[in-house]
């Protein structure tokens, strides 16, 4: 018999390839996801979550999201939402239960308390009143830590909640000065006593799981990276356009996206021909406009996040990806972009530290090259080095692929969070 507890110590990078066929791997009958963040809501947790709710509805069980309105990363309520005509709907197999609430604007720490309380009285709401029933699998989704504490209300008796942390909320809001110590000091015990609920827990990176430990969670950690539809994102040409370093996702504090603009600056003297170009929304947006304009940078421009249908070709438009992180918070997230730009076949710069997840696994694949953060001339040196040398910059992009299609697939991730899900923690094994 396989030693269940060294399965699940298994490096966040060394994972057995998954069945090629979604229909091949054995998953629970229902299903119920609870996570703040769904479709189409095209940046953060919501892309993964989609994926892996029209996953587990593929392979046959019959699966149902409880989650929000959608609203990130532009936090207001999407057009065609607000009056809850959509709130029931079933899209890709899903059943979709969507319940109002109150988007943080700004991103205060306050904001965010209000969003997730009136979104998770909701969710309350709805079980008392049955519009969602109690189910023997749940996957709950953390931000928030209030979808993992109320999801073990919607498990029943002798079920699985498997609790997936994306972000660890209470480290997050230290690193990043969101409320005072008090504040923090209660964020971490929700997160203890919530996470020692659930029956396993997944996190996205070895770091993560250090963290959460040293938080006093006692429950089995499993270390499954984030994933991506690879078939839908593949390697495509390059199309006919200036040298682009590109950067695709919210416009949050945690990125750290001032760094982007200063590295904007030094590849301008660099690289003259070279374009930066920053996709997305969110709150930083109009700030980031006025430091650019402030700054000269004529090599900048902003667009808004590609839809869902043209992701693949927006991929393909950057020749070097951006993946900048603030490093305070670099172990209490795992940017699950980094995979998405891999699938896509081109190499990407990220600011990381030594030891962090990204870090062990730029050593590991060779697909990307790290840089220290907050020195920008550092970036623009390596983007640089990339967009000048088309052929290294192929080569990495081709080792990216590989490990996303032995390593980062649905199918490996539905075989692995299934498993959880169903008892079975020997996730080294075949099915």
């Amino acid at each position: 018999m396989p030693d269940d507890s060294l399965q699940l110590r298994r490096s966040a990078f060394d994972l057995p390839s998954g069945p090629s066929s979604l229909a091949a791997v054995p998953v629970p009958e229902e299903l119920l996801l609870v996570a703040q963040s769904y479709w189409p809501e095209p940046a953060g947790s919501a892309p993964m979550m989609t994926d892996l709710a029209t996953a587990f509805a593929a392979a046959g069980a019959e699966t149902t999201v409880l989650t929000a309105r959608p609203n990130y990363p532009g936090n207001r309520v999407y057009d065609g939402y607000a009056d809850g005509s959509q709130d029931s709907k079933t899209v890709d197999g899903v059943l979709i239960e969507r319940l109002p609430t109150i988007p943080p604007a700004g991103g205060g720490l306050k904001a965010r308390l209000i969003h997730e309380g009136v979104l998770h009285a909701g969710f309350a709401a709805a079980l008392a009143r049955g519009r969602v029933g109690r189910h023997d699998a749940v996957l709950s989704l953390c931000p928030s830590i209030l979808s993992v504490a109320l999801a073990d209300r919607l498990t029943t008796p002798g079920g699985r909640h498997v609790a997936i942390v994306h972000d660890i909320q209470s480290g997050l809001a230290g690193a990043l000065g969101m409320g005072g110590k008090a504040a923090v000091k209660a964020i971490r015990a929700m997160e203890r006593r919530a996470l020692n609920r659930a029956d396993a827990i997944v996190v996205l990176s070895e770091p993560m799981r250090g963290v959460l430990e040293e938080l006093g969670v006692t429950k089995p950690i499993a270390v499954i990276p984030p994933h991506v539809d690879a078939d839908a994102v593949h390697p495509l040409p390059r199309p006919d356009q200036p040298p682009t370093a590109l950067y695709s996702g919210a416009f949050a504090r945690k990125q750290g996206l001032e760094q982007v603009l200063e590295m904007a600056g030094h590849l301008g003297g660099l690289m003259p021909q070279a374009r930066v170009l920053l996709r997305g929304q969110g709150g930083l947006e109009e700030e980031l406009k006025a430091q650019a304009r402030a700054m000269g940078l004529s090599n900048v421009t902003f667009e808004p996040l590609a839809p869902k249908d043209r992701l693949n070709e927006a991929m393909a438009e950057g020749d070097v990806h951006l993946v900048p992180q603030r490093p305070e918070g670099a172990a209490f997230a795992m940017p699950g972009k980094a995979v998405t730009i891999l699938a896509a076949g081109r190499p990407f710069v990220a600011t990381c530290l030594p030891g962090s997840a990204l870090a062990a696994l730029e050593s590991q694949v060779g697909a990307f090259l790290c840089t220290p953060p907050e020195q920008p001339l550092a970036m623009a040196q390596a983007v640089a080095a990339l967009l000048s040398d088309p052929s290294r910059a192929t080569a990495m992009g081709r080792r990216g692929r590989a490990w996303v299609e032995s390593n980062a697939t649905r199918a490996v991730a539905l075989d692995r969070y299934a498993r959880l899900l169903l008892g079975n923690t020997g996730m080294g094994e075949g099915p």
